[in-house]
């Protein structure tokens, strides 16, 4: 990682500041105030920006950090502010899971930038200049040193993580482009300026496993210029990014969105209306004491990750004493540089192609041959199996599924990208196991079985240290990361479908019941600000999680080795009244019920059954699963034909031997 890779130090940020302030001082008498101070006698604020462009660094560094302070007269009227939601506000939302930057299209290609939140209901649409998004004081938050060093971040700021932490107390913003594709769009982009309180920064980035820290915007920077920043979306997709807002107080954003037919390298196709948020950080007494100082890192909380980790308490015990990863950085590979073009102002002009080349859709595929793959078919049970299936009762509030899970270079299946949620629905009094299917507007909940998840080359990784507990370092394996990336299914866990909302209570359990397949599994939230590893979700059956009630989060999926792997996963609730009937624990040798019924009424279930890449039924006892093998019996025919011949050649031999001695 370039750890310049932010504005702060850099010559041209110091001049926009200096610049900044210049028009501000019209304005706010305080910050010219402020910016005679800091030239030190200059008459004219156009002074103080040619003094901070001819200085040398250290001089520049010093000027900015005193022009961009405001008096605390400035100070106290930013605070002033909090006092009272802004004019037309109908909602306030401190909590829970909204996408902030909803971008939809209608079939005639026209863009809507709305608020779409699950906070309140289950996709709820809401307009940004009625709505107050409020940043509780408790996310602020110690920030790792190795983090500040990259992205120039200070060492406390307000936390909003990537992964959802805490979704009950603190707000997950996000954003969504999957409903451009209404109007034939792909990529997508959204132009940001803001205002905010005196030297009040927001910083936007992600961090993974594969990618490290990288930045959001489109010319790399990690923090979001006050002026305006571009962030683009190559593909459709659902995505959250860390956010960190550096001092308490108003923030109000400026936000339009462009979008991209595929194919377009030019301007824009479309744009949206300009929307104003409304972003208030921490509340008015901790803006006010903040007026004369920065935020106290003796009162922010660690990252989350950071220090001893929180280990499920299901979980075995091995898991607790190998899990707590979240201290160090992973060794990962460099990340990609986040520049993808030129920045240009969308205004009314649209500006370049978002669409990096990163950005492309893949899919996994399949292999040119005739192997035969394990492959999860779902049909109706028969009369026979229906009546084996009956004889094992479900228990009440409990549903049970599979997931399966293709790895590999020649992994294929029919979830190739896109976002999905696994989690529980109810269905005619009954609780079934559901996957949210992102990949169609609106989403459609499908049985799990009737999707077969690919990790192609796009999800292979070498496996960090912070790994270890799973993987030997430095191996492949196969990672659903907790940030979306294009080419890999991006698998969360769900709590948030309405009828679940409302007709229960509390938490959703899950445990992983079983698992088959050539390697090991292991399932984990993500550490400190998405890196590294947080608290343990599945180490192995029998493991299991909570899940918070009304709410969805993504973990990071980790497979060690290529092949096809079958997850059992069962999940209860607790119902608000009458018990629910149970479902999927119905077992007839290798079907499993789904929780469905068939046409003819009888159950539908799952059943793993031998493919070839053309569709034929094929043998699996004589394939394995995995790379291309020979089969194990073939293998040993041919070792025992090698060892005879060797046999008969060295008989021969002794044979010429002992006649030349003769």
């Amino acid at each position: 990682m370039n750890p310049t890779k932010h504005r702060n130090p850099g010559r041209a940020a110091r001049a926009f500041a200096a610049m900044t302030l210049a028009a501000a001082s019209f304005l706010v008498p305080g910050v010219a105030h402020a910016a005679d101070e800091a030239t030190a006698g200059s008459d004219t604020a156009d002074a103080v920006a040619t003094d901070a462009a001819a200085t040398d660094t250290t001089e520049a560094d010093a000027a900015t950090t005193d022009a961009a302070t405001a008096s605390s007269e400035a100070d106290v009227s930013t605070c002033a502010l909090m006092r009272t939601a802004p004019a037309g506000t109908t909602a306030t939302l401190d909590r829970g899971h909204a996408d902030i930057f909803d971008l939809t299209s209608d079939a005639s290609g026209a863009l809507t930038l709305r608020i779409k939140e699950d906070a309140t209901g289950s996709g709820v649409m809401r307009e940004p200049e009625q709505t107050l998004l409020a940043v509780n004081k408790s996310t602020l938050t110690q920030i790792p040193a190795d983090v500040s060093q990259a992205t120039g971040a200070p060492s406390a700021a307000y936390l909003l993580g990537q992964s959802g932490d805490n979704q009950a107390t603190v707000l997950w913003p996000g954003w969504d482009t999957l409903g451009v594709a209404a109007g034939g769009y792909d990529a997508a982009r959204f132009h940001i300026s803001y205002t905010g309180p005196a030297d009040g920064r927001i910083y936007a980035f992600t961090s993974s496993f594969t990618e490290g820290m990288k930045a959001v915007t489109n010319d790399g920077s990690f923090d979001l210029a006050p002026g305006g920043d571009d962030i683009d979306q190559p593909y459709a997709a659902h995505k959250h990014v860390n956010w960190l807002f550096t001092r308490a107080g108003r923030y109000t954003l400026t936000v339009q969105a462009s979008a991209w037919t595929p194919g377009n390298t030019g301007a824009a196709n479309a744009q949206s209306a300009t929307r104003t948020y409304t972003i208030d950080v921490a509340d008015e007494a901790s803006c006010l004491a903040e007026a004369a100082q920065a935020p106290s890192t003796d009162q922010a909380q660690p990252a989350p990750g950071v220090g001893p980790g929180s280990v499920n308490s299901t979980n075995n015990q091995t898991a607790q004493d190998q899990g707590d990863g979240g201290n160090g950085t992973p060794s990962t590979p460099a990340p990609v540089d986040g520049t993808t073009g030129t920045t240009g102002t969308t205004g009314t002009t649209g500006g370049a192609n978002p669409a990096p080349s990163s950005g492309a859709r893949t899919n996994s595929g399949t292999t040119g041959g005739e192997r035969c793959v394990a492959t999860r078919v779902t049909r109706e049970a028969t009369e026979a199996e229906a009546a084996t299936l009956a004889s094992s009762q479900a228990p009440a509030n409990t549903a049970r599924t599979t997931l399966t899970v293709s790895v590999g270079d020649g992994a294929s299946g029919n979830a190739t990208d896109g976002h999905f949620d696994l989690g529980p629905a109810i269905e005619n009094g009954t609780l079934v196991a559901r996957v949210k299917d992102d990949r169609s507007q609106p989403a459609q909940w499908v049985d799990p079985s009737s999707l077969t998840f690919a990790l192609g080359d796009a999800a292979r990784i070498t496996a960090p240290a912070d790994l270890g507990f799973v993987a030997t370092p430095g191996s492949s394996v196969w990672l659903i990361p907790s940030t979306q990336i294009a080419g890999v299914p991006w698998l969360g866990l769900n709590s948030q479908r309405e009828e679940i909302v409302t007709g229960t209570t509390g938490p959703v359990q899950f445990t992983l019941d079983a698992v088959e397949g050539p390697g090991r599994v292991a399932v984990f939230n993500a550490g400190a600000l998405g890196s590294g590893v947080g608290e343990h979700v599945f180490d192995g059956p029998g493991t299991g999680y909570t899940l918070g009630a009304n709410t969805h989060a993504h973990q990071n999926w980790v497979f060690t080795a290529p092949g096809t792997y079958t997850l059992t996963i069962t999940m209860r609730v607790t119902p608000n009244g009458a018990a629910l009937a149970g479902s999927g624990f119905g077992s007839g040798g290798d079907l499993t019920a789904t929780g469905a019924t068939g046409p003819n009424g009888r159950p539908m279930v799952s059943q793993v059954v031998g493919r070839t890449a053309s569709g034929k039924d094929c043998d699996l006892s004589l394939a394995t699963t995995g790379a291309d093998t020979i089969p194990l019996t073939v293998v040993s025919l041919t070792w025992a034909l090698t060892g005879a011949a060797c046999v008969w050649v060295g008989a021969i031999g002794r044979r010429r031997n002992l006649r030349a001695q003769s």
